[in-house]
C-alpha cells in the first residue's frame, strides 16, 4: 500500500419546512458524462422513491454548492448550432451559479433534458414538446409522486420556498437571431506620450455566441409568456400555495408593446409571483447570446442571503449582485424615482424586482411581488406568509389524527401562539408586546356548525408583519391528510391563488 487518501463526501441536509431560502431550478442542462452520483444524493433519491437514473432526468436533485452542481452537470455544453463543434453556456447552470454566488445555500435542480442549440430558434413543434415537459397536460397528475412531471415535482419538496424557470424567455423567443455587425474600429492614433491618457485602442469585438442577439419576444410571444407564467403559477398553487415563483421578464423585440411600455405588456399578476428585470451584464461575459444574463438567478441568491441573515420578512432591496457591471436595457431615470401612491401600481419599482445602476454599482432597486393589492406587494411579507404556511402544515401533520374537540382546539391555539411568539421575538412581527403583534383564536367562533359536524378545525390568525402595511388576517383549516388549507381563500385570492 503506497498511501492513504481521504475524501469528504457531502451530505444532504434534512428538510426544514420553516426555511424560506431554498430554490428549485427547472430547465435544461447537460449531464456530465462518467460522473457518478454522490452516495448522499443517491440515498436521498432512494428514500423518496425517485428512480436512480444515471441521466438524472425529471428528478429533483438536492444541491448544496456550485461545486456539486458542476460535478454532476456540464453547463458549458449547449451547442451553438445543431451538428457544430462550438458550444455555449446554458441558462440553467448560470442561474444556479448566480444563486450560490449571491448568498444561496441550498437548491434543487430538475433537469428536463439537454439544452437545444442556440441557433436557430425552436420550431413550434419542438417548443410544444419542451413546454409539455415543463408543464404537463392538465389533470394528468394524481396524488402519487410517480405520476408527477416537470414543475409538479415542487409539490413534494417540503422545504422549498421559490421556483425558477431560467430557460422560459429563450424557450418562447420567436425571432430569428441576428448577428450584429462589429462596431467600426476607431482610427489608430500615433503613439505619443500624454500624461494620464486613457487607452485609445478599441475594445476587441465580441466573438462566438456573444455575437448572437439575445432572445427577444414579439407581442404574440409576450402574450404566450404571460399565459405560460399564469399556468405555471396556478399549477404550483394547486397543492403548494406557500411557494413563490421567480421569473425573469423577457427582453422585448423592437417596435413591440413591451419595448414601448413594459408594464402594459405584462398581464400576469399574483402576490406569489416575483418578476425580475432588466437583464444583467456581468464583468466577465459568459458564453451566452450578447453576454446578457436573465436576472432571476441573481435575485434568488440575494433573497436567500437576505432571508438567512435578516429573516424572511425583511426586504432584499439595496443588495448588490456580485460580478455585475451594468443592466440592459437601462431603466430611464424617471422610472427609478419613488412614484406617487396613486401611480405605484403602474411604476417599474412598484411592480417588479428592479435592478438599476447606482453610484455604488448595480443594486436591487425594489423587492416587489406582482400583486394587484398594495398590502401584498412587499415580497418580504409574502415570503413571511409562505414560511408561516409551511410551519402550519408541519403543525397540522402532527395533530391530524387527534379527535376534534375543545382539547384539540386549545392545543392548536397554543402551538400557533408559540410559533408567532418566536416570529415576534425574531423581529418579523411589529408590536411592543406579543398581544399587539398577533392574535390567535380557535374556538366555536371560528367554525360554523357545518365545520363542527364534519370535524373540521379552523384557526384564525391575525398578525402585523414588520412592514408598512396594516394587520393581516387569515384562517387556516386542518385537512384530513394533515395539510393546511387557507379557509378564506376567496376573500384574499390575490395572496393565495
Amino acid at each position: 500500500m503506497f498511501g492513504l487518501s481521504f475524501q469528504t463526501l457531502p451530505t444532504v441536509e434534512p428538510a426544514h419546512p420553516s426555511r424560506a431560502d431554498i430554490a428549485l431550478f427547472v430547465g435544461w442542462t447537460t449531464r456530465r458524462a462518467g460522473q457518478p452520483l454522490p452516495p448522499a444524493i443517491a440515498k436521498w433519491l432512494h428514500e423518496r422513491r425517485y428512480p436512480l437514473d444515471a441521466a438524472l432526468r425529471d428528478v429533483p436533485v438536492p444541491i448544496d454548492a456550485w461545486s456539486t452542481f458542476d460535478a454532476l452537470f456540464d453547463g458549458q455544453a449547449r451547442p451553438l448550432a445543431a451538428g457544430g463543434a462550438a458550444a455555449a453556456d446554458d441558462y440553467l447552470s448560470l442561474a444556479v451559479r448566480d444563486f450560490f454566488a449571491n448568498g444561496g445555500r441550498k437548491a434543487y435542480v430538475l433537469r428536463l433534458g439537454d439544452p437545444w442549440p442556440v441557433l436557430p430558434h425552436l420550431s413550434a413543434e419542438v417548443r410544444a414538446v419542451h413546454l409539455a415537459a415543463l408543464l404537463p397536460p392538465e389533470g394528468a397528475a394524481s396524488w402519487q409522486r410517480e405520476s408527477w412531471h416537470g414543475i409538479e415535482h415542487a409539490w413534494a419538496l417540503d422545504d422549498l420556498s421559490f421556483v425558477l424557470v431560467p430557460d422560459l424567455p429563450a424557450l418562447l423567443a420567436d425571432r430569428n437571431a441576428v448577428v450584429p455587425p462589429d462596431a467600426p474600429a476607431a482610427p489608430v492614433v500615433p503613439e505619443v506620450f500624454v500624461e494620464c491618457a486613457p487607452s485609445l485602442q478599441p475594445a476587441p469585438p465580441a466573438a462566438g455566441v456573444r455575437r448572437v442577439a439575445a432572445p427577444r419576444l414579439s407581442d404574440e410571444a409576450f402574450a404566450a409568456w404571460n399565459d405560460i407564467a399564469q399556468r405555471l403559477r396556478e399549477r404550483l398553487a394547486r397543492r403548494r400555495r406557500d411557494l413563490m415563483m421567480l421569473l425573469a421578464l423577457p427582453l422585448a423585440a423592437d417596435d413591440t408593446r413591451a419595448a414601448r411600455r413594459l408594464q402594459a405588456a405584462v398581464s400576469v399578476r399574483s402576490s406569489m409571483l416575483q418578476l425580475a428585470t432588466p437583464w444583467l451584464q456581468p464583468l466577465r461575459p459568459p458564453r451566452v447570446a450578447e453576454g446578457l444574463l436573465p436576472p432571476d438567478g441573481a435575485l434568488a441568491g440575494l433573497v436567500a442571503g437576505s432571508v438567512l441573515q435578516r429573516g424572511a420578512a425583511r426586504t432584499a432591496a439595496g443588495a448588490a449582485p456580485r460580478g455585475v457591471r451594468a443592466v440592459w436595457p437601462q431603466p430611464p431615470d424617471e422610472a427609478l424615482r419613488t412614484p406617487d401612491p396613486a401611480q405605484e401600481d403602474d411604476a417599474l419599482v412598484g411592480r417588479f424586482a428592479l435592478f438599476a445602476p447606482t453610484p455604488d454599482g448595480v443594486r436591487l432597486r425594489s423587492d416587489r411581488s406582482a400583486s394587484t393589492q398594495r398590502a401584498w406587494r412587499d415580497a418580504g411579507v409574502v415570503r413571511l406568509l409562505g414560511q408561516l404556511l409551511r410551519t402550519a402544515r408541519q403543525v397540522g401533520e402532527t395533530l391530524v389524527f387527534e379527535p376534534a374537540g375543545e382539547a384539540l382546539w386549545a392545543r392548536l391555539q397554543g402551538r400557533f401562539e408559540q410559533v408567532l411568539t418566536r416570529y415576534w421575538q425574531a423581529g418579523a412581527l411589529r408590536g411592543a408586546s406579543a398581544a399587539e403583534a398577533f392574535d390567535v383564536r380557535c374556538d366555536r367562533s371560528t367554525m360554523t356548525q357545518n365545520d363542527l359536524d364534519h370535524g373540521r378545525v379552523v384557526v384564525q390568525l391575525s398578525f402585523v408583519p414588520q412592514a408598512g402595511i396594516e394587520r393581516i388576517r387569515m384562517a387556516l383549516a386542518l385537512a384530513e391528510d394533515g395539510g393546511v388549507r387557507w379557509a378564506d381563500a376567496d376573500a384574499v385570492e390575490e395572496s393565495v391563488a
